[in-house]
Order: C-alpha cells, then structure tokens, then sequence
C-alpha cells in the first residue's frame, strides 16, 4: 500500500512539473510574441525635448522659449538635482524603486487590500516605472491601462538603468500648468535650480505629480503644504529625515512664481538658438552685459529720440562673445527687434587701420612716412576729408589718427585694392567676392559694408598682435586660430591709436589717468553710422549709432555720438586695463610708395624761382636748388646732370658764375619741370650773396 501511494504521488509530481514546464514554456512564447508584437516604443522618450533654452557662462538663464509640444521643460541630470528632492520622491510615489523590475508585487497586494477594505480605489500600486509609461501614451486610469503600463514598465527596464529611469520621471512628471520636470518646478516656484532646493521644498514639489492642477502651489499653496507634510511623514516613516527635521522643513516656504519668458541680453540669447537650436550655456557674462546695458541707456539720452545703439563686447583671449546689445530697446515691437551687431553698414573710416596695416606689411611705409593730403580726382569722385580741408603733406600717424581721408584712398591705390581687401579679410571681416568692383577705392573711406560683429573681431584680432580666432557664442565652440597680421604691425598700429596719446572726446582728463585701450572712429556718408571700435588687449568693444532706417543726423559722428560710451566701457573696473604695452618696434621701408600723380603732374622747381637774379661775392654765387616732391630726381644745368650724390629730396647747393642758367628736373616718370634764372657780377658790396626779381630788387639773403 505505501509502495502504491509513494508511485502515485511521484505520478501527481511528474505531472505537476510537466504542467509546470509547459505553462513556463507557453508562457515565454507568449512573452516573446508579445515582445515582438509590441517592442517598446523607444520613440515617445525621445519626444520629450527640453524647451530650448540659453543661458550665461555662469548658468544663469538668458532666454527660454515653449517646446514643440507647448510644455515648459528643462532636463538635468540627476546629479544637478538636490538629494533632498531625490529621497521624497522615492518616499512618496515608490519606496521599492530600485528593489523592484518595474512593477513591485508587494505594491500591488497592499493595494488590493486597500482597495477591497475600503470599498473605492485607494492606491493604484503604479511604479515610478509604470507612471513613466502612462505619460508616454497619457492614458486613462482603467486596469487595462494598468496591465499595459506594466508591460512596457517592465520593457524599459530591460533598455535603460535604474538611474536613468528615475532622471526620466524627474524630468518629465507634471508638476502643475504646463511645467514638466523639477527643474523647470524649482525655477516657477523658488526661483532657484533644483539643485538647491531645501528639504520643504523639495518635499512640497515631490508632492505635485498626484494631482498637479489642485496642487499647483502658486494656486493653491494650503493644499500643496497640506500634501507637504504627506511626503514629509513618509520620509520621516522610512527614517530618511529625524522629526526635528520634518519640523523645521515646514516653515519659512515661499512660493515666488517666476515668469519663465523674462528675457536677458535678448539679442545674443537669440543669435544662440538661431546658432543651436536646443540653447545650451553661452559665453555672455550678464555681470558685464548688464554694466554695458545700462552705459548704453545712459549714452542713448544724450542723442536724437529715435536713435538706435549696437554694442559688441568680446574676451580676446578665448575669442568669446561676452556681452551683446543688437538695438536700443529689445522691447521696441519693430526696431528692438533688429540685431544691429549682425546688420551690414558702412563703417566710415574704422577700416582705415587694416588699409595702413596692409601697406606696413608691404614695407611700403612706416608711421613715419610722409603722406599727401591734396585734392585729387578719381572717376569723377572728388573725395575730401570730414572737415572739407586738407593738410598737404602729413605723416602716416598723424593721417590716421586725424583719420584723413586722402591720405587713406593713395595708400590704397599705391599698394592695390586687392593686398588691403586680403588684408581685411585676414582680419576676421567677411567681404563680397566682388568688393573690389563694388567698393573701389572708396573701401578705405567705408565703401563696403561691414557687421559690428565682425569688425569689432577684427580689431581682437589687433589685440591678439595679429592672431584671428572665430568669434564664440557657446562654451561648448571650439577655438580656431590662424595668424592673419604680422605682430609689428599690430603693436604700431595700437601705438598710434592708444588712448594715451591722444585725447578724448567729451573728457577733460589727461592721457595718463585714464585707462590703456586703441580706438578708432568711423563716421559714413551722410553721417548715417557712427562707430568706434577699439580694444585693451584683454576686450574688444565695438559700436554703432544711428538708425536702422538710414536717416542721416547731424549728430552721428563716430567721435561724438560712439567714443563717449566707448570710453565709459573702456574704463569700468571689470574692463579696464592700466597697463601699457611696450613700445612698438620700428618698420623698415623697403619700397616706398611713389608720390601721387597729382603731385608728379604738378612738379615744380620751388627754388630758384624763374626769373631770379642772384649777384656774386668774390665772383661766385652760391644758389640752393630745391623741388615740390620727394620723388628721386634727375637735374639739368644747361643740359648737363647735375651730380646729388643720388640722395632723394636733395637740396643742392651749386657755386656759380656769372651767365643765364636753364635748370631742369626729371622725375622717375619722366615729368619734368624748368625755370630760368640770372647770376651776375656784384654792383656793389654786399655781404652774401643775394637773389633779386627781374627788377633788381634785393628779395633775401643767402
């Protein structure tokens, strides 16, 4: 009898775990065909994008706009978030998190008994896991809903860890309106990052997701403390706070309810989302844009109502954008909208530096060389200086400084129109294929148009001593550098525009007291802009005035209406540079540039003058000979070459006789020029030889 109960109970065992096997067997085929029917849909995750925002090189935020599905979301990750926050909402909505595959059967037996006991739904035992599934289909709450959650629940912990998942729910739970994620909550409600909520306040926002429109605590603050202190006490029942702490978390809670569409620095927070349009940390520094916003306003109340301001601010060391007003009032519905730092205008004289510059390179000149400053004719075009004068004959350092537009247009003809445009474009300023046929000559008085952008870059690239680097907006951008202008030429070109040898529109302090920085002005045609544009060899600063429609105003002048707040920017304690840099070295001329054919057309003999009459002392007169140009010169007495030693200019000092004398120049393109002119013997004593006119008047001594 044993024997036939102990075979039948291993038949009932065999059977059991024959059942067993098949169910198990069946059940993962049907699992697998579930899985293959039904593959996670990886896709909705993806579809939760942050709302493309910008922020300052210190994380505070500059701008923020909606995302695609018109929710306020912004995702950090789970080290960016307080653990405070962290702890009370594994408290309140899943204790078992990381102890449980996605649904937690212990969540669902206490559930059920819940439920049952009560009567009406209590808890609905959903997982962190499960929550995270219903938001990607935002299904009803109904038990078929619940068994789908748990399947994919338990999918998605197959594809993504359990920290990931938590960053998931964190970042994408409804924590009232349209706000999604702790992040954007703790920005609404406290002004502050999620990483630096307070235990209260941590514990406040961990409670919205139950019911986050009656929650919403800038609505309905009594009912989100009353949920408060629900999450408080579990986490004081799961002994993650003591009851000193839970205490103390109640009190002092402030809700602020923070605009999210507060603006900063709107002109450079939109350039970055046109740049990335997810935003990401930029490179303005709001310390500084905030100081030059409020110079900015302030110079704006000195010009013409209607007048609009561009100002462009960059850290030459690291080539980053550091502050950035595209107009005078961002607010403006028409105008505000306009970025004037990116608009193409012409920039009057503020390129004349990189035509001079050109020419040092060349070693065609040097500061030192003399200049012409004369009318002259090209085409038709008559052009004339700022004040309708001219000065003759000038140095290079004095033409630029006094920024004469003559002076500027012969350079760039001595060494062609194509070395000053390479010259330009090395510099960091973008010009068009056809400048040359477009701008001519008047590219050197501001015949291209330029951005302030890149012209205030090109001036960094000065105070690099000649190194370009693309202009950054983002942290993240690399820098990319290229020598463009030979350092010399830098320092020379700083030297002869530094602050400290020149005085300053609109102060009365001497050179020494105020900072180091080179500057230089440009004012267009028709006084329509007004620039400066300058750096201190730790920022360049660039910027316009005038107005975006192009009027004209007598008071847009580069030296007026800009260099005032340049020199306001200049010297702020976060900008300012003291320091001068050492003096520049001395450039070779190698080739210089010939005299311009207005003065070789008009070359003249200036002494002797024709028709003078000289008279001898012991039978010899002693006669200086001299000419209009500094050109090398070929000189004739009486047909015969006159012996200078092959020295340019040369002053000639000729003994000679009594007789009629013919004299003659040459110059190196065959121009020549002729006087005649008289010595005779001394009629009576005198006690040097003398010159007199054709009527025998005695004019000077020699």
């Amino acid at each position: 009898m044993k024997h036939f109960f102990n075979q039948k109970l291993r038949r009932r065992i065999k059977r059991t775990l024959k059942c067993s096997a098949i169910i198990i067997v069946l059940m993962t085929i049907v699992w697998n065909i579930l899985l293959a029917l039904f593959p996670f849909p990886t896709q909705k995750l993806d579809r939760w994008q942050s709302s493309p925002a910008v922020f300052d090189c210190k994380g505070r935020p500059l701008l923020s706009i909606i995302s695609p599905d018109q929710q306020w979301r912004r995702s950090v990750g789970l080290d960016e978030m307080s653990d405070w926050l962290i702890k009370a909402t594994l408290a309140v909505e899943d204790g078992r998190f990381y102890d449980h595959g996605g649904i937690d059967p212990l969540s669902i037996m206490r559930a059920v008994k819940q439920n049952i006991t009560c009567f009406r739904t209590i808890s609905g035992a959903s997982t962190l896991d499960m929550q995270i599934c219903r938001m990607m289909e935002d299904r009803p709450r109904t038990y078929t809903s619940k068994l789908i959650e748990a399947f994919y629940a338990i999918r998605l912990n197959d594809i993504k860890s359990k920290d990931d998942i938590l960053a998931l729910y964190l970042n994408n739970a409804p924590y009232g309106g349209n706000y999604r994620g702790v992040e954007m909550a703790s920005l609404v409600y406290f002004d502050k990052h999620a990483r630096d909520l307070s235990l209260g306040e941590a514990a406040l926002i961990a409670g919205l997701p139950q019911s986050p429109s009656r929650l919403q605590p800038d609505k309905n603050l009594p009912a989100a403390l009353k949920r408060q202190k629900t999450v408080l006490q579990c986490m004081l029942d799961k002994q993650m706070i003591t009851a000193k702490q839970m205490a103390q978390a109640r009190e002092g809670i402030i809700v602020k309810s923070e605009r999210l569409n507060t603006m900063k620095a709107f002109h450079a927070g939109w350039m970055a989302l046109n740049r990335q349009a997810r935003g990401g940390k930029t490179t303005i520094d709001l310390d500084i844009q905030n100081e030059m916003e409020t110079l900015a306003a302030e110079n704006l109340t000195r010009l013409p109502p209607g007048t609009e301001q561009a100002v462009v601010i960059i850290d030459i060391e690291n080539s980053s954008i550091v502050a950035l007003a595209g107009s005078g009032d961002p607010s403006d519905p028409v105008d505000g909208q306009v970025n004037g730092a990116l608009a193409r205008r012409s920039p009057g004289s503020a390129l004349k530096p990189f035509i001079y510059a050109a020419a040092f390179e060349a070693g065609r000149l040097n500061r030192h060389t003399m200049v012409h400053d004369i009318p002259i004719q090209r085409g038709g075009w008559n052009p004339a200086n700022f004040n309708r004068t001219f000065t003759g004959k000038t140095t290079v350092e004095n033409a630029l400084v006094r920024s004469l537009n003559v002076p500027a247009i012969l350079v760039a003809e001595g060494i062609g129109l194509s070395r000053c445009c390479r010259m330009i474009q090395q510099a960091g300023i973008h010009l068009p294929p056809d400048a040359i046929k477009k701008g001519g000559l008047a590219l050197a008085v501001g015949g291209i148009e330029v951005s302030l952008l890149e012209l205030t870059n090109a001036y960094a690239t000065l105070g690099r001593q000649g190194i370009r680097s693309n202009v950054r907006l983002y942290t993240s951008e690399p820098v990319k550098t290229i020598s463009a202008i030979q350092p010399d030429v830098c320092a020379v070109i700083n030297d002869i525009l530094s602050s400290h040898n020149r005085s300053l529109y609109g102060t009365t302090d001497s050179p020494d007291s105020i900072p180091w920085f080179m500057y230089k002005t440009g004012t267009s045609s028709g006084r329509r802009d007004a620039w400066a544009v300058g750096h201190n060899g730790k920022y360049a600063i660039g910027i316009w005035v005038g107005q975006f429609r192009g009027t004209g105003r007598y008071e847009y002048v580069g030296i007026q209406a800009a260099v005032p707040l340049l020199t306001a920017i200049f010297t702020r304690t976060s900008i300012r540079n003291d320091h001068s840099p050492p003096a520049p070295p001395k450039l070779i001329v190698r080739n210089p540039l010939p005299a311009p054919k207005e003065v070789a057309a008009n070359l003249k003999i200036i002494t002797p003058s024709n028709g003078d009459i000289f008279y001898t002392i012991n039978g010899i007169a002693m006669v200086n000979i001299k000419a209009n140009t500094e050109s090398h010169l070929t000189w004739f007495l009486n047909g015969k070459v006159i012996d200078t030693n092959n020295k340019v200019d040369a002053h000639i000092k000729a003994n000679l006789t009594p007789g009629i004398y013919d004299l003659k120049c040459i110059d190196q393109k065959a121009t020549n020029a002729s006087i005649q002119f008289t010595v005779r013997s001394s009629r009576s004593p005198i006690s040097a030889s003398a010159k007199i006119t054709p009527t025998s008047k005695v004019i000077s001594q020699r």
